[in-house]
């Protein structure tokens, strides 16, 4: 193990060194400056060591030699495609591949340790990352020797596959196959931020959660939204007979806390389709280069939803007038679903809030009414059913929906949090059962104080709206740790170059 590591770190040393004496440019390379012209090579392992221990030249093109030296009756297939990784496609792809180490080549891999995305998750892992090696790979009917190399070139981190085969053709199949694969990130929720888009999985995961079953609104909205969306997904031919774009756009308004952010996870986790949501619009360009992005990536991954969330803040004087000929301009948004919200429908501009064929529907989510303040009590009910330190008798229903006059289903939701939260805090001091109704009518009462007597601060913005993203992103299940980019790979990461 030590002298592997002592390999690596001169390997290392040796590969920055050589960059500083040459100024980070490559030397062209020759058959006089080679092991060719000396001996015949011994395996990849020897020649993909030997050659960062002298004069350095050019290491894509010397690899692709090198190994078709060592393999003279084969062809070697070689790709820099950021998109083909063998490890990622053997680990997810429903396609038969099977990839094995060569045992007659030597490999340098280096230890790594990986953090949980999330602290409860457990202390992470140590795993190993491949920095070179040769593998054995059967796909279809179909056999191959693979060496991968991957090494710092100037600021940027190199990997090449070379693909040894008798049948090129097939080699270029493989490579269609597994880089259209590797392209396509499922299970994500892709989120602009920053000027970038990036593929979030923790986002996608809180989706998963949401359904319609427990989103309790007027039956009569509930069918009305889930039928807009719905037969707009299966409409497309009845929009080209129609000789209109295939495009849709809706707005979710009303106060904070009454359903638009579970209604929003619960379309998303329905629909079939890619999922884009925009956190800001703000890129290293401006916001014109930035709404730009990304109606280009809606338009490329169409027919998508595109979700722009808190639209009273993402909208201002400087961007409107560019976000506007974006949706109804001369681009093709043919397949697009764009979802707006808003907590201050007030504060929208006009252009979107009134015109159609920008915003054709808009929804109000307003504080929900007496029957559906005890629709939610039953809701609770339900769930509770079968805990036996609980009674819940359905007088409490009508009690509850008549004490929570202006509640919004957030201030409901958080009574019955509270409740459970002190039943199971009495429970370690207190044997006798507690006393259900009491304690979630005290909660509600103490929630009433707070709502008529609490000021909600805000941030004033540019537009005139408040900010309220943070509040949204925790609704979201947002995470602000990155998903790491192919996250099956074993490829290494070079630490010092960004990605």
């Amino acid at each position: 193990m030590r002298s592997l590591l002592q390999l690596i770190a001169y390997f290392v040393l040796l590969q920055a060194c050589l960059a500083f004496s040459l100024g980070g440019q490559q030397v062209a390379w020759t058959a006089e400056d080679s092991a060719v012209a000396d001996h015949k090579p011994g395996n990849p392992f020897k020649t993909f060591v030997e050659h960062f221990s002298a004069s350095r030249s050019g290491t894509d093109t010397f690899l692709q030699t090198q190994l078709g030296t060592i393999y003279p009756n084969s062809s070697i297939v070689v790709t820099q495609n950021a998109y083909f990784d063998i490890f990622r496609y053997a680990a997810g792809s429903s396609e038969s591949i099977v990839v094995r180490e060569l045992e007659d080549v030597q490999s340098i891999k280096k230890t790594v340790f990986i953090k949980p995305s999330k602290r409860k998750d457990g202390a992470g892992v140590v795993a190993e990352r491949v920095v070179f090696g040769g593998y054995q790979v059967a796909w279809k009917d179909k056999e191959f020797k693979i060496v991968v190399a991957t090494w710092a070139e100037s600021y940027r981190q190199v990997t090449q596959w070379h693909i040894i085969t008798e049948e090129p053709d097939a080699a270029q199949q493989f490579i269609r196959s597994c880089s259209a694969y590797c392209s396509t990130f499922i299970d994500v929720v892709w989120v602009f931020e920053q000027g970038f888009w990036r593929p979030d999985k923790e986002l996608w995961q809180s989706v998963q959660k949401a359904s319609w079953d427990d989103v309790v609104l007027d039956d009569k909205f509930k069918t009305s939204l889930q039928n807009d969306y719905r037969s707009f997904c299966k409409s497309e031919k009845v929009y080209k007979d129609l000789g209109v774009p295939w495009k849709r756009g809706l707005i979710f308004l009303g106060p904070p806390g009454n359903g638009k952010t579970i209604s929003l996870k619960a379309l998303m986790k329905e629909v079939k389709v890619p999922t884009l949501y925009v956190k800001s619009f703000h890129s290293y360009g401006g916001d014109e280069k930035g709404i730009r992005d990304i109606f280009s990536q809606a338009r490329a991954q169409a027919p998508c939803v595109l979700i722009l969330e808190d639209l009273d803040s993402l909208i201002t004087d400087m961007n409107r007038s560019f976000f506007l000929n974006e949706v109804d301009g001369l681009e093709d948004n043919d397949g697009l679903l764009l979802i707006g919200t808003t907590n201050h429908f007030d504060r929208l501009d006009p252009a979107l809030s009134s015109r159609p064929s920008r915003f054709d529907r808009k929804y109000t989510f307003p504080n929900p009414s007496r029957d559906q303040r005890r629709d939610y009590a039953i809701w609770w009910q339900d769930r509770l059913h079968d805990n036996k330190d609980i009674d819940f008798p359905d007088s409490l229903l009508d009690e509850f929906a008549d004490k929570t006059d202006d509640f919004s289903f957030a201030y409901m939701k958080e009574a019955f949090v509270s409740t459970l939260l002190t039943i199971a805090s009495r429970k370690e001091t207190y044997s006798d059962k507690p006393d259900f109704g009491a304690i979630l009518l005290e909660q509600v009462e103490h929630l009433r104080k707070e709502l008529e007597t609490t000021e909600v601060a805000s941030v004033p913005m540019s537009n005139g709206g408040t900010s309220g993203r943070t509040s949204m992103d925790e609704m979201m299940g947002y995470g602000h740790n990155p998903m790491e980019m192919g996250q099956d790979s074993t490829i290494f990461r070079i630490p010092w170059v960004n990605y």
